[in-house]
């Protein structure tokens, strides 16, 4: 074990950093040299993947890449390999802790701020339904107490609402015709016509199409506690909600479950939305994860062809769509809707939550949004611990050879580069793998991981860009939630269902993460909220519907700039995502055609005279085939060699157009580097902070006044602009499932506090 190691290079976006690094208990903390002293603290939770590389004679270092759930990307550099050894197995053995009780919430001392409020009360469902009109104007809906000891189902709260037609006893027999005992029960009742979202599991139907009287009495109780009103335009036809992809409900029949014969409900009409299963949201986080593995050692933009392959923008798209379809059924046809998935805590309680937020402007509010995430997530039972992994595996902790072949086999320069892009590609097979939780890989523990309340958070994200001045909320508040989600320093989260919380009297043992949203409320309020659009007739005017295709990539969260994450760029050393870009940008200026022979000219590149290209990609191929040589050649690390040569291929490129295409080439001469930080960008040292989230002994660290990872927001580069005027070429977006991008945001981000 080492708590402390000397002369550390932190890298981090491309900026080497000097410093020293710290092993505490909880956190590792990155401390810079004299005389900035500012801080980076990463706690062990966060820690999706590290992988340690051995010493290298090539690179002249040891390094330790950390890859972060919350999308930070960090690698420490060790000029020996003890060193590099031992704060490997040190972070290893405090990392991989073996129950929840060793967690960081039980070691968390808040501060005085904090210390004043205790918010583990702040839903009572009671008061909550009471607000909807449950036993004042609404009498159709009862609450019941057959759940009070959670023995009728134990993923459900004590506290369910259920037709006030239905007697317990028929709710006892329906209970086995669903799965895991997750009957239907209230979520919401919409006040300008009191039709409701109703939430359960699917049904037990099996091979043999079981069916049970008391749960179709059950439903039809549901979809008559409101009645079709005597207005023009009104007809009611309530809805059940099949979350899941079609072929995926049918396939539960061979399991024993299922989806509703609508034989049996004929007072109804069921849709499937089509929304994939977790282990489909997880790889396609993974890819999104690989788009971005290489934010440590560069400041280049993310792969932008991995970024659309992950299909991440089209899930978020699907999951918005099935919740307008619900929000329009009740509030424009007075329809009553039933909405479940598999088990009823995943699909829908996205689903129900996005669907009041856009009914209710009660949960465009802090308070309320902190009701709606304590209602239908904590009290209804999504799996946090399961889905959020919070238990770190040592399968994500990964040592890998030295692949590199630097041992005197360095006959080019060009066959050097290509040994270590084959040794890094190797390694992150193994971080994709690894670290993303598959079945093969990361054990039974994390079997089960998925970014379900994070797509949640996505979704919502698109709500406030759509509706900027209709939540009280601004998008740090959500990024806040996303960090604090895998954070463990909060007790909110770390349990599945409000049995496990209750059984192991989390609120008397640690703090709740409202404790911290509450005293910061300040900072979260939105400036271009404006309540009184929401002050409708019985909430007529509150309803917001967005554009399941109006969906962009919520870059704050990723680490990045809006550009960065919706513009084609060059998007990595030896990419042909760059190649690919450039074919599909020019192809529509000109047809391929082969060019005339061309005599040498002053100035030109010597490779490209006299050389007849078939097509422009080609043209690409070889520019790249030229930046990897060069790379290569260069003595220095990838990330402090990729800013002139990003400048040098653009004008190699721009060069090879001219030839190719019988066009004047740019008169400019290339800059050395295209990327030109100012002293507040991406790729400078920030401002100190204050007001950490973490409370450690005074002898673990020396202050608390640092830069936190977990909440970095960076300044938009001008590195499209540089490329298109170095280039000659307008470089459109390549075709996404989301609009057009109308890239327009040039705000300056500056890291801040937690």
């Amino acid at each position: 074990m080492i708590n402390q190691v000397d002369n550390v290079e932190m890298v981090r976006r491309g900026l080497h950093t000097p410093g020293s690094l710290h092993l505490t208990t909880h956190h590792l903390i990155f401390r810079e040299d004299h005389p900035s002293t500012k801080e980076v603290w990463v706690c062990y939770p966060i820690m999706a993947y590290v992988e340690r590389r051995p010493f290298s004679a090539f690179t002249g270092f040891s390094a330790l890449r950390i890859r972060c759930r919350d999308f930070a990307f960090l690698s420490f550099n060790f000029n020996n390999e003890r060193d590099s050894k031992a704060v490997f197995e040190t972070l290893t053995a405090l990392a991989c802790v073996p129950i929840v009780d060793h967690l960081y919430a039980f070691y968390y001392h808040p501060g005085s701020a904090e210390r004043t409020v205790n918010t583990w009360n702040i839903y009572d469902p009671v008061k909550e339904f009471q607000r909807m009109g449950v036993g004042t104007t609404v009498k159709s809906w009862r609450i019941t107490t057959i759940n009070e000891n959670y023995q009728f189902c134990p993923t459900y709260p004590r506290v369910l609402v259920v037709p006030a037609a239905v007697a317990d006893s028929v709710l006892t027999y329906a209970a086995r015709y669903r799965s895991k005992a997750r009957i239907p029960t209230l979520s919401y009742i919409h006040p300008l016509n009191n039709c409701t979202i109703t939430r359960c599991s699917q049904p037990l139907v099996g091979l043999k199409q079981n069916r049970s009287a008391q749960d179709e009495r059950f439903i039809h109780a549901i979809f008559t506690t409101t009645t079709v009103p005597n207005t023009y335009g009104a007809s009611q036809e309530n809805l059940i909600v099949d979350a899941r992809p079609t072929t995926n409900a049918i396939a539960q029949t061979a399991l024993g479950a299922g989806s509703e014969n609508m034989e049996n409900y004929k007072f109804a009409r069921k849709v499937y939305l089509g929304i994939d299963n977790i282990h489909v949201m997880r790889e396609s986080l993974n890819k999104v994860y690989e788009a971005l593995k290489d934010s440590d050692i560069t400041p280049l933009p993310p792969n932008r062809e991995l970024l659309y392959k992950s299909g991440w923008l089209k899930h978020i798209s699907t999951v918005m769509e099935g919740a307008v379809l619900m929000g329009k059924r009740i509030h424009y046809y007075h329809s009553h809707v039933l909405v479940h998935c598999s088990d009823g805590w995943d699909r829908t309680a996205q689903l129900s939550s996005l669907a009041q937020i856009f009914l209710d402007p009660y949960f465009r509010t802090i308070d309320g949004f902190i009701i709606l995430v304590e209602k239908e997530w904590l009290a209804c039972g999504h799996r946090f611990a399961e889905r959020c992994g919070h238990l770190s595996s040592e399968k994500s902790f990964v040592q890998v050879s030295d692949k590199s072949g630097m041992n005197g086999s360095q006959s080019t320069a060009h066959q050097a580069f290509s040994n270590v892009m084959s040794a890094a590609k190797s390694a992150a097979e193994k971080a994709s793998a690894g670290g993303g939780g598959g079945p093969s890989s990361h054990g039974a523990s994390l079997k089960y991981t998925a970014p379900i309340f994070h797509q949640f958070l996505d979704c919502v994200y698109q709500l406030l860009r759509q509706f900027p001045d209709r939540f009280e909320y601004q998008e740090r508040f959500l990024r806040r939630m996303l960090y604090h989600l895998y954070s463990c320093q909060y007790g909110t989260f770390l349990y599945n269902n409000e049995q496990e919380r209750v059984d192991a009297n989390v609120s008397q043992r640690a703090q709740s993460v409202w404790d911290y949203f509450v005293v910061r409320k300040k900072e979260f309020i939105n400036p271009r909220y404006v309540p009184d659009l929401d002050r409708g007739d019985r909430g007529a005017d509150a309803v917001i519907f967005p554009d399941p295709k109006n969906i962009r990539w919520w870059h704050e969260a990723f680490g990045r700039t809006e550009e960065e994450m919706s513009v084609v760029t060059l998007t990595g050393i030896g990419s042909t995502a760059t190649a690919h870009a450039a074919v599909q940008n020019r192809r529509r200026l000109q047809q391929h055609h082969q060019p005339q022979v061309q005599q040498p000219r002053p100035g030109s590149t010597p490779t490209l005279q006299g050389y007849k290209y078939d097509s422009l990609r080609e043209v690409a191929s070889s520019t790249l085939s030229s930046w990897a040589s060069s790379m290569a050649a260069s003595s220095n690390a990838w990330a402090n060699a990729a800013s002139p040569y990003i400048a040098s291929s653009s004008a190699y490129l721009s060069s090879a157009y001219a030839d190719a295409m019988e066009q004047p080439r740019v008169s400019e001469p290339p800059s050395p580097s295209i990327y030109r930080p100012s002293h507040k960008s991406a790729l400078s040292p920030t401002s100190s902070v204050s007001d950490s989230d973490v409370s450690l002994p005074a002898s673990s660290r020396a202050s608390q006044s640092g830069t936190t990872i977990d909440d970095r927001e960076f300044e938009g580069t001008q590195e499209n602009e540089a490329i298109e005027k170095l280039a000659g070429m307008s470089l459109d977006p390549l075709d996404s499932y989301s609009l057009t991008h109308q890239g327009n945001s040039s705000e300056a981000y500056i890291p801040e506090t937690q």
